[in-house]
């Protein structure tokens, strides 16, 4: 950066008209209706055929498009006589051969660890405005920019006056003040390309080859500071300067142009014509431009200048120029390609087209997908950031670790990013998937052995094995010490050799695509040339780890591809308002809802806009920070106006009700095209219309005719036909993913298909009877499909070594089981405290609730529900405990297996059987919930007593769940004097119970409602329906067609598990699909629902096999399936 001393004597040079040497500026302009880059190539090739050297300059974003265009319109001859460049890159061509001996840093990523370095050294007492912020990427990001700005503007820190704090001020000042000393003292070269080639120019070495040169200066409407006072010297220097903009002879010669839709343009022209004392020209061709886009454009400065115009839009005007709206982004994307595929239908080019996002991050990937679906080739002319590469994420992760201390998901980020070692990605699966199982997180506890277990399910020296293997390259880096940056990066290396980082890189490389391939290298360039430049900045500098890993990820973060176009002919796709007027025949603006166009430019400094405002008030005239904030209207009216004339032929301009998943509101300007006359084009309403404008490409056509005819294509295909269909497919939908195309589902109904009887036999075999249970059933009844999931492909939740429901309601049980199975004559507390003490100390609950706090507390929480619980279980003269944990296994019809557990059985005095199973959540016995399949357990085990008893249903008293819980209840809802009533109330059994036996419970803890006590007629009516719900449910699991079909209760919403994830059913779309169950009023419901199963009964004979595997009275039990035994524990 130049001190302010010099900028002073350098620009003292300029001053003054009786210095010059060239001829006078020459300025043009003309209407937006004529090509102002045609005239101006018209003019730098007069000065070229007269020996002029000719550069052709145009603003940094747009040189490519502009070199491109203007060697269109050159003549053969003239074409190397002119250079097409941008001010920063016109310097190399003066000042190429001239030697620089100072150290070259890269002036985002090399800048930035320089201020790295100076506030590394600096205290929060040096900075008390931003000490906390030393460290903060984004921080030193916005001090990098606020350097560049500086340069541009021609400034220096000492003019950062009257700030809002002094020691704002003071601390901005002492940060710049010490990256300068550093650039000095490491002789690194701290001057932009401009201010170098000012220099240069300044000096006269230059004064013989500027003499002969032809600046033609194109596409701008105002200079930065820098590049004014450049422009300034030039004049001096060249032959001739040439700039040209767009602006209308009405709004030049207008007295009031504040608000007018050129005012940028005028106001840029206006004040050269004053500093350079000359007389604009406007100048137009013979070349008529569109009629349509010129009236347009009249019409909208009329209404902004505030004129009239009379002229009124014609049939071709409304054809040249569409507003469309669409119902969201990836339907105006899908319009978009089949409108471009139909201009190739007609003879047009690719190159003819010319694609424009209103805002480029929500669109990029839906266009990318898209445009490969329908065949499109298409360039982003933007750089575009590397943070998705794995060499960036394995970089990320790297600094992630150290700094939260080996947090899990950033370590299996790391060696998830197929550069970290040669694993099988099957070792990496069990890998990750233990660390979540065991909770693994923190240094000590990936690098001590992994003890922990489930059932013996996991390797443990197979883990540990991979463990080492995984960690400790790691952590030789990661728990390195302070020192010097050289020595850090010697580490480094050695670290990516051992864990094979380049050969990994060379192996990605080898697979990949051309594109890729180049992505590829520059990002392994972007890598190297990082570790050179923290070489050079850091070497002899004290580091720790986590400073030496921050600074790589920041400049790995800050890295971009640098792209071409692989063919001219692409359709090139890129923001709207780096637009320029004739830059297509063809365009397509996507996305222009009112919070993107205009773009409403926002000031994300670390200088307010009042005080960059203050700061220009008390520098001259060429030192100037620009307020982004003051130019928003004239910017947004300007480039509105280039959009308006960017295509020759055909504009379209296009709005989704949905961007963002938010809804928009129509842009203002859209709204003026729409007030003008033009027509609202809705599109994409009807999705399946049969118009040849609709048909995109063959995969398109293709997709879309399956859709609308899917429902008829196996009616007339035989099944051989079908399976080499299928097979067919599904290759051809492998390739296609390989080309990242997908078959699009545009069918609206979520449909399952048959699941294969090889399948249907390896997990049911036809020989052997159907293994159900009462959970496995309710299931089935939930949702068919969640039945598929968990009983055929055998998906299973996650596991943890944290507690959760399914442990805290198998400890309960296992507390209960001991304490009612202890025969022992000593007192019921003490019996209950010492199973409570013996169930702790066993595996794997001493293991599960000692882990931390937390796990600690829930133990807590539990050993206090047993204490309130047990209350329930003391001696009952009138119950005793017949057995408990009495696993069954009952065979139906010889085709269906029912297993299960029951938690107790109880035998009264009378000798009656009943049934009693703990719950660790509030459950009832619901005669609607059960006639719809939800609640079949306690039935099904009151069948279990009955046939391996050989016992009637008179000798049954009931089955019952007993709620596991500590009562909480309100003081003031009860009072004092109703607590412990309503204490014992919530703790009593609640379920279905015989009516004869209700007599022998009346004493005991039941809840004996009139609604809960059943006959003998209407048990046997209950157990009867029961089977019939287990048979028909097994015959739909043997058919192997499994519906998408979550139970309803009113029709409105969804009760059953929708698995949305998978399935992704909706309950608006898909309710027809929903299983509504039925519900009858609450007067006299259950006599009605034993009505109806009577009759369902009548209807359909159902036979039970007589023979029946009981349940052993002596401590022999039937191996019963350990899902179910699972299952029968989780509530």
């Amino acid at each position: 950066m130049l001190a302010l001393s010099e900028w002073q004597f350098l620009l003292s040079l300029t001053t003054g008209v009786e210095t010059r040497k060239g001829r006078l500026m020459k300025l043009l302009y003309t209407d937006m209706s004529q090509d102002l880059t045609e005239i101006l190539t018209e003019q730098a090739t007069s000065y070229a055929q007269k020996g002029k050297r000719v550069f052709y300059i145009a603003p940094n974003a747009l040189s490519f498009e502009k070199e491109r265009k203007v060697l269109e319109y050159l003549p053969q001859s003239a074409s190397f006589e002119i250079t097409v460049t941008r001010f920063t890159q016109m310097a190399r061509y003066f000042i190429l051969n001239t030697s620089n001996p100072k150290t070259q840093l890269d002036d985002t990523a090399g800048l930035a660890m320089i201020f790295y370095k100076v506030l590394s050294h600096m205290g929060d007492d040096e900075l008390k405005v931003y000490g906390r912020l030393r460290k903060d990427s984004n921080f030193i990001n916005q001090l990098v920019d606020l350097y560049k700005e500086l340069q541009q503007a021609n400034m220096t820190v000492l003019d950062l006056q009257h700030l809002d704090q002094a020691e704002k001020q003071e601390n901005l000042v002492r940060i710049f003040s010490a990256a300068q000393d550093l650039l000095l003292a490491g002789d690194f070269d701290n001057q932009s390309k401009l201010s170098a080639f000012f220099k240069e120019i300044a000096s006269g070495h230059l004064d013989k080859a500027l003499s002969n040169t032809v600046l033609v200066i194109d596409g701008f409407t105002r200079f930065s500071a820098e590049e004014e006072a450049l422009v300034t010297l030039l004049n001096d220097k060249c032959h001739q300067i040439v700039i040209g903009t767009y602006a209308s002879q009405k709004a030049y010669r207008a007295n009031f142009v504040y608000g007018n839709v050129y005012q940028a343009s005028v106001d840029f022209l206006r004040t050269l014509a004053q500093t350079y004392k000359v007389t604009p020209d406007y100048v137009t061709t013979d070349k008529e431009g569109n009629p349509s886009f010129a009236r347009i454009s009249r019409l909208l400065e009329s209404r902004h200048d505030f004129s009239t115009v009379d002229e009124q839009l014609t049939a071709q005007d409304k054809q040249a120029l569409q507003v469309w709206e669409v119902v969201n982004q990836k339907e105006e994307v899908a319009q978009v390609a089949k409108s471009i595929r139909q201009l190739l239908a007609d003879g047009k080019r690719y190159k003819d087209i010319l694609v424009l996002l209103g805002d480029e991050e929500s669109y990029k990937l839906q266009v990318g997908q898209i445009f490969r679906k329908f065949d499109i080739p298409y360039y982003f002319g933007k750089e575009e950031t590397m943070s998705s590469h794995p060499l960036v994420q394995f970089v990320d992760s790297l600094e992630r670790i150290k700094r939260y201390n080996y947090r899990a998901e950033d370590l299996l980020n790391l060696v998830k990013s197929g550069l970290y070692g040669g694993f099988a990605q099957e070792d990496l699966d069990l890998f990750e998937y233990y660390v979540n199982f065991a909770d693994i997180k923190g240094r000590h506890k990936f690098l001590s052995d992994f003890t922990a277990n489930s059932r013996d399910k996991y390797d443990l020296d197979q883990l540990n094995t991979l463990r080492s293997q995984l960690v400790e390259p790691l952590d030789k880096l990661l728990n390195s010490r302070k020192q010097k940056g050289s020595s850090l990066l010697k580490k480094l290396v050695v670290f990516l050799e051992a864990v094979q980082v380049p050969s990994q890189m060379a192996s990605l490389t080898a697979k990949a695509s051309e594109a890729e391939k180049e992505q590829n290298e520059q990002v392994w360039k972007a890598f190297t040339q990082l570790l050179e430049q923290v070489e050079t900045i850091f070497g002899e500098e004290t580091l720790s780890v986590d400073d030496f890993l921050s600074i790589l990820r920041s400049g790995m973060l800050a890295c971009d591809y640098r792209t071409v176009p692989a063919t001219v002919d692409v359709v090139n796709v890129k923001k709207y308002d780096l637009i320029q007027p004739h830059s297509a025949p063809y365009v397509f603006a996507l996305g222009m809802t009112q919070s993107h166009f205009p773009k409403v430019g926002q000031n994300k400094s670390l200088l307010s806009d009042e005080e960059r405002s203050r700061i220009n008030e008390a520098t001259d005239e060429h030192r100037s920070l620009d307020i982004v904030t003051q130019s928003n209207s004239q910017r947004g009216h300007f480039v509105a106006m280039s959009l308006f004339n960017a295509a020759s032929e055909q504009l379209v301009l296009s709005q989704p009700q949905i961007l963002n998943e938010t809804q928009d509101d129509m842009s203002v300007y859209l709204k003026e095209l729409l007030d003008l006359g033009l027509p609202l084009v809705e599109k994409g309403r009807n999705r399946f219309e049969a118009k040849g404008d609709q048909i995109g490409n063959y995969k398109d056509l293709l997709s879309t005719v399956i859709a609308l005819n899917s429902s008829h294509l196996d009616a007339d295909l035989d099944k051989e036909t079908q399976t080499f269909w299928s097979v067919a497919v599904r290759y051809l939908r492998k390739r296609l993913d390989k080309d990242q195309v997908l078959i699009p589902n545009v069918i609206d109904d979520v449909t399952t298909t048959k699941v294969d009887d090889q399948v249907m036999q390896l997990v049911f075999p036809g020989e052997e009877p159907l293994k159900l249970s009462a959970s496995a059933l309710t299931t089935f009844y939930n949702n068919q499909y969640l039945y598929f999931l968990r009983y055929v492909l055998g998906l299973e939740e996650l596991e943890s070594i944290h507690p959760d429901a399914r442990h805290h309601g198998t400890y309960l049980h296992r507390v209960f089981e001991r304490v009612m199975g202890d025969s022992s004559s000593e007192n019921f507390d003490d019996k209950l405290e010492k199973t409570i003490a013996q169930t702790n100390q066993e595996q794997p609950f001493e293991l599960l609730y000692t882990e931390d706090q937390e796990s600690r507390l829930s133990r807590q929480i539990l050993e206090d529900i047993a204490r309130s619980t047990a209350s329930v279980l003391r001696d009952n003269a009138a119950v005793k405990v017949e057995r408990e944990e009495a696993k069954f296994d009952l065979l139906l019809a010889n085709s269906i297996k029912i297993t299960g557990i029951i938690d107790r059985v109880d035998r009264l005095t009378d000798g009656a059987l009943g049934v009693v199973d703990y719950k660790s959540g509030k459950n009832v016995f619901d005669i609607q919930k059960f006639y719809n399949g939800l609640s079949p357990q306690l039935v099904t085990y009151l069948e279990a007593l009955r046939q391996t008893y050989k016992v009637d249903a008179d000798q049954l008293f009931g089955a019952m769940y007993l709620h596991m819980q500590d009562p909480q209840l309100n003081l003031a809802q009860f009072g004092l004097d109703k607590l412990a009533a309503q204490a014992h109330k919530e703790l009593t059994y609640k379920g279905l119970f015989v009516a004869s036996e209700t007599e022998h419970l009346a004493g005991g803890n039941y809840d004996l409602q009139k609604t809960v006590t059943y006959d003998k007629e209407d048990l046997e009516t209950l157990l009867d329906y029961n089977i019939k719900l287990f048979t028909s449910a097994a015959e739909v699991i043997r058919s192997g067609n499994f519906a998408v079909n979550p139970y309803t209760e009113d029709g409105k919403s969804v009760q059953g598990d929708q698995i949305k994830a998978i399935t992704h059913f909706e309950a608006d779309r898909h309710m027809g699909q929903a299983r509504k169950l039925l519900r009858l009023p609450s007067r006299g419901k259950k006599e009605a629902y034993l009505e109806l199963m009577a009759k369902d009964e009548d209807d359909n004979e159902m036979q039970v096999a007589e023979t029946i595997v009981p349940f052993p009275v002596t401590d022999q039990a039937v191996t019963a399936d350990n899902k179910d035994q699972e299952d029968n524990h989780v509530d």
